[in-house]
């Protein structure tokens, strides 16, 4: 038995190889691999996220250092400030370093940390550095370049990193001593919403991949279904005829996982030279590793799926004579079983009402939209067949298509079953996305915060004049204070500024420069300012507890006034006293544009590593702009791979059909009456397919807003216009690509073969 059947199989491949010639075979059997093949290199390539993702995750967690960790013997400990900008819409982050030994700490990728003057960049900040681009970032990086960053303490090829040694490090509000690093990276959980455009968007890249695959095991069908339904004619059974058939699709898939293979491994050569906006520094390509829990069931179940598909089609040819399959009145589609998995998808997704607390990435949400969606390729057979027989008269063209439509409407549909999930899915995803963009922060609030600590008033005054020589910002009001500490470690707050300033602040209206003034009643163990008391600047007490007093209160101009906060209020000439200041200016800039958070992001950026620059409003949340941006790409991708399945199956329809089309031609059938029945036999199941995807993208996106998710839906008809004809165009510029082909099937010498 087991002989028999491997007897038949290995007979169906030769079939594959050697029916209907051996040219013919070859290139139907390259055009269904090529399909299979797009198909497994997006699995695989989907398969490799876990990854990928977690690669990354692991090199940014080795590289992060671990603040107030405990000290660890022979490693002299370094003081670190964490810097995240940006430059040109380019992601820019890194250290500021500051040794207190020769044995300071491992980074990974690094060789040593840099000192005071030195600097250790990414390879790829190295070179935009060098080049023109980089004109505008040079004075950012005035230090020596002591070497590079290896792969080992970078997320991607193109990530903008750096380590900079700094002298005013440990003395900065924010900095931490480091005895080790490899911590956790900060990060946040996704909310629900989130969480659903993920689900959402993967099941929609990955469902029309399946659709895909069974789309191309059944190319050159009509030649296959004659040669299977004449080996019933001379004996063959039912059973030997489905194992022939299903040797036919495995030689195909197998081809087309050996296809896959190779695309795959292209994709990961291709990568690293790729930058992503979605990953801020690109790809490694030796990231892209699938995961062999997702990779090898899903790559096994396309032969499975491929040999199902081949003989789940086989039905008539298997029963009935040659001669009624081919010339015999097609038997009508019925519709209830094509609609068994939106009822059922639909009806899981219901069941989550119930559950106030639904989690959009449990297992019933997850195959409830997969079930809809696939319902979609399922339906439209149906509905092409309902709309093709009600269609009369019209011109030749139309006439030809029409006819075309009614006698084998399932090919079309199945042509274009593809991008009708596509859209169904794209739909939903863009109604949950237009949901999760209204919970984030409007532009309306958009403005920069820009910061600077200065050891001394000279660069206090220079941060204010820098940013008052702005367009726009010469009024912009500058907050400049800091944190003191006495011998005992209470603290207290100071406010530094002129009489002006600081009369806003609760300063008498006799204030003079050179005064001081302490506001209100302090918490019982904060430091109560006194005249003559000595004081420390928090961060340099922190760094150095041997440091010597920077400041004392002056004794003849010190009062104290009424008033809410409690503090100090001081004047220049007051601090002129002072050893070292360790203080911060602050400034807000409103109505921000993306022109100026450059041109504050530059100008600080000229004082050196101690002005921080944030654009408030004027950037999405970044986990968010992380999954917009992925499932950007990822439909452009699935679209990409539609669009290729339709052409390799556009393709072989016209070379099976090439003799019937030689005959028009010989017959007067001019070539741009054909062009238009071919565009025709297009247009029409195009049309179909998007209101059977409007239609399962809507009731898909009412389903997990309304039901899962619990919000109001959102219908955006200027966006399902634009993905409507995105579709639409993609199929068109398929068909216009055919028409070569379609030249050349129209050739006479068709008319001589077999």
């Amino acid at each position: 038995m087991i002989r028999r059947w491997f007897g038949d199989l290995a007979l169906g491949m030769r079939l594959a190889l050697g029916g209907g010639g051996a040219r013919t075979a070859l290139v139907r059997l390259a055009l269904t691999a090529a399909g299979v093949g797009m198909g497994v290199a997006v699995l695989l390539t989907a398969a490799s996220v876990p990854h990928l993702l977690g690669a990354r995750d692991g090199r940014a967690a080795a590289r992060t250092a671990i603040e107030n960790g405990p000290p660890v013997a022979g490693i002299d400990p370094v003081y670190v400030v964490e810097r995240t900008d940006e430059f040109r819409g380019r992601g820019l982050q890194g250290y500021l370093v500051q040794q207190t030994g020769p044995a300071a700490p491992a980074l990974p990728g690094v060789e040593r940390l840099p000192k005071a003057g030195e600097a250790v960049l990414s390879p790829a900040l190295a070179d935009l550095l060098a080049s023109p681009e980089g004109e505008q970032l040079r004075p950012r990086f005035p230090q020596w370049v002591i070497g590079t960053i290896g792969d080992a303490g970078l997320t991607g090829p193109n990530e903008l990193y750096f380590y900079v040694g700094s002298t005013t490090a440990a003395a900065q509000p924010n900095a931490a001593a480091v005895s080790q690093f490899g911590g956790e990276p900060a990060g946040r959980g996704l909310t629900t919403l989130e969480l659903l455009l993920v689900v959402l968007g993967a099941t929609t890249c990955l469902v029309p991949v399946f659709v895909f695959v069974v789309a191309s095991t059944r190319l050159a069908a009509a030649s296959r279904d004659r040669r299977l339904a004449a080996l019933r004619l001379v004996g063959a059974d039912r059973g030997q005829v489905g194992r022939i058939a299903a040797g036919e699709a495995l030689l195909g898939a197998f081809a087309g996982l050996v296809v896959g293979l190779a695309l795959f491994l292209l994709v990961r050569a291709l990568v690293p030279t790729i930058t992503v906006s979605a990953f801020r520094g690109g790809i490694f390509g030796g990231d892209v590793v699938p995961d062999w829990r997702l990779g090898v069931p899903a790559v096994a179940l396309l032969p499975v799926l491929a040999c199902a598909a081949a003989v789940v089609a086989l039905r008539r040819v298997v029963i009935e004579p040659l001669g009624v399959v081919r010339r015999g009145t097609p038997v009508r589609r019925t519709l209830w079983w094509r609609l068994l998995p939106a009822v059922v998808g639909g009806v899981l997704l219901a069941a989550r009402w119930e559950t106030a607390t639904a989690d959009a990435g449990d297992t019933a949400v997850i195959t409830g939209m997969a079930l809809i969606l696939m319902a979609v390729p399922l339906v439209l057979p149906w509905l092409v067949e309902r709309v093709a027989g009600r269609l009369r008269g019209g011109s030749p063209a139309w006439l030809l298509a029409v006819r075309r439509l009614q006698l084998d409407g399932a090919s079309a549909a199945r042509l274009v079953s593809g991008i009708a999930v596509v859209l169904a899915g794209s739909i939903a995803l863009q109604g949950v996305y237009a949901r999760a963009e209204s919970d984030q922060t409007g532009a309306a609030d958009a403005r920069v915060l820009a910061s600077n600590f200065a050891s001394n008033l000279t660069e206090v005054r220079a941060f204010t004049a820098t940013l008052h020589d702005l367009p726009g910002a010469r009024d912009v009001p500058v907050r400049t204070g800091g944190r003191l500490v006495d011998a005992a470690g209470a603290e207290t707050t100071l406010e530094f500024g002129s009489c002006a300033e600081l009369r806003a602040k609760g300063a008498p209206g006799d204030c003079r420069d050179g005064d001081v003034f302490a506001v209100g009643t302090p918490a019982p163990d904060a430091h109560h300012p006194a005249p003559g008391d000595r004081l420390w600047f928090l961060g340099a007490r922190r760094a150095d507890p041997d440091v010597p007093p920077q400041w004392t209160i002056p004794v003849d101009r010190f009062r104290t006034v009424p008033g809410h906060p409690a503090g100090l209020l001081v004047t220049p000439a007051a601090l002129s006293t002072a050893t070292a200041v360790g203080l911060i200016s602050t400034a807000t800039i409103p109505a921000a544009d993306l022109d100026l958070v450059e041109q504050v992001r530059n100008a600080v950026g000229q004082l050196g590593w101690n002005g921080i620059v944030y654009s408030l409003g004027t950037e999405r949340d970044g986990t968010f702009a992380l999954i917009a941006h992925v499932l950007s790409v990822g439909s452009i991708l699935v679209l990409l791979l539609a669009a290729g399945s339709l052409m390799i199956a556009a393709w072989e329809q016209l070379r099976e059909r090439r003799r019937s089309l030689a005959a028009l031609m010989a017959n007067g059938v001019g070539r741009g009456v054909l062009a238009r029945s071919l565009l025709w036999q297009m247009v029409i199941p195009v049309a179909v397919a998007v209101v059977v995807a409007v239609a399962a993208g809507l009731g898909l996106d009412w389903l997990l807003l309304t039901l899962v998710v619990h919000r109001t839906m959102v219908v955006d008809v200027s966006t399902i216009l634009v993905l409507a004809a995105t579709a639409a165009i993609a199929v068109l510029g398929v068909t216009a690509v055919t028409l070569p082909a379609l030249w050349r099937s129209t050739s006479l010498e068709n008319l001589r073969e077999e």
